[in-house]
């Protein structure tokens, strides 16, 4: 096994979250190389992981917190990780060890660089990326929002914990007749590109019914006045789907179309 940083012939892979079964957006390939070629400078570290037959079974993404979406002081913040889990492609490769050896990886890298620990984002059920994994690592829970949980390890007494950053209300548009959708994109996640671009073609379909506040939150002064740690969506203020799994457009559209009967009732 060896954990790589990406080059030209793995990027592709890595982009499109080990989904090479489906044809790339140029739209979501071109956010995430934006949002790259920003942090890359800044510490960024995107590597996928090469199984013993060189096969890409895995990859993760991380950064010093300075430059993260989580509040923190000389940790190393892992933005995602994940191992092949799909019966395409390579197969199902999770429960085999290989997520044991990357987190391994990701906290030599961390002492090696001088910090204090690692943090990481997870989900308080099993369905995907489970807090329970890291706590079975030796991992300590930091903060928590709804099911969304930060965890760390410290490697010194002096470690300061992370925390999610302060969620702020969102801020509507002015028509009160349309249904107001605001999406947050932060743009190192394929999904949440991917969310962001479902988001306006689906808007745009609906014409007069809906108007849309499209905001990259790139910067950490931007996560800070947004307070959106993830991408997230939402109708007329409310969180659309943080928990479940990602809705496609027509989904979306008629979770829209229902807003807009209910106030124009």
């Amino acid at each position: 096994m060896r954990l790589v940083e990406i080059d030209e012939t793995t990027e592709d892979t890595f982009y499109r979250c080990l989904h090479d079964e489906i044809p790339a957006d140029p739209r979501v390939m071109a956010m995430r190389r934006e949002w790259r070629a920003m942090y890359q400078p800044k510490g960024h570290r995107a590597k996928v992981l090469f199984d013993d037959l060189e096969q890409v079974v895995g990859l993760t993404n991380y950064i010093p917190v300075e430059h993260s979406p989580y509040e923190g002081v000389n940790l190393m913040a892992i933005l995602c990780m994940w191992i092949h889990g799909y019966e395409h492609l390579v197969g199902n490769q999770q429960s085999k060890g290989f997520g044991r050896f990357m987190l391994g990886e990701i906290e030599a890298d961390a002492r090696n660089s001088g910090c204090d620990g690692v943090c990481v984002w997870a989900k308080d059920y099993e369905a995907w990326n489970p807090v329970s994994f890291y706590e079975h690592m030796g991992y300590s829970r930091a903060d928590q929002s709804g099911l969304d949980v930060l965890v760390w390890k410290r490697f010194n007494p002096h470690a300061k914990p992370p925390n999610f950053l302060k969620q702020n209300p969102v801020q509507q548009g002015r028509d009160s007749e349309k249904v107001q959708v605001t999406s947050i994109t932060n743009g190192w996640c394929g999904g949440g590109c991917q969310q962001c671009i479902m988001v306006r073609d689906a808007v745009a379909d609906l014409g007069d019914q809906a108007q849309l506040t499209d905001v990259y939150a790139h910067e950490k002064s931007d996560m800070r006045t947004r307070g959106a740690s993830i991408d997230v969506v939402y109708i007329d203020g409310e969180p659309f789907r943080p928990d479940g799994p990602p809705a496609d457009k027509t989904e979306f559209k008629q979770a829209v179309l229902e807003r807009f009967a209910q106030k124009n009732a």
